[in-house]
């Protein structure tokens, strides 16, 4: 049985991407693979007023969110899904989670979350269409 993988962020891009790749994971009679990834390096961070705030915490709270987004999509997939969540670089953590587990298709969103709204192709999918070993499909 082969594998599909979806990066997901949370935004809209990144849940039609989830909802493109349960569609193919079901026509390849494939497992689905769902990741997210945040790039933030582990920190304690001292502010004023004696207040410390540890980004391991930011980054669990922002997983829950986008698995919270992406769950009324997983509940209706009907089919065995794998959860993956990733630290660093969204592209490289795809790219590199496809060739771990040997992944026929990655899907991803022509754009997210990122700064680099007004361009065609965000940076997590170019990142992913310069590197990915397997076929890739990119979804509006």
């Amino acid at each position: 049985m082969g594998h599909v993988v979806v990066g997901i962020d949370g935004s809209e891009p990144s849940l039609r991407a989830l909802a493109k790749a349960i569609e193919e994971a079901v026509l390849r009679r494939a497992d689905l693979h769902v990741l997210h990834a945040v790039d933030m390096s582990p920190a304690l961070l001292h502010l004023p007023d004696d207040v410390t705030v540890d980004t391991r915490d930011l980054v669990n709270e922002h997983h829950a969110k986008v698995w919270e987004a992406a769950q009324p999509l997983l509940e209706e997939a009907g089919i065995v899904v794998t959860r993956v969540d990733r630290d660093g670089s969204p592209g490289r953590a795809l790219v590199d989670y496809c060739a771990q587990i040997d992944a026929e298709l990655v899907v991803v969103g022509t754009r997210g979350r990122g700064w680099v709204t007004n361009l065609l192709l965000g940076s997590t999918a170019q990142d992913v269409v310069n590197r990915a070993g397997c076929d890739l499909l990119l979804v509006r």
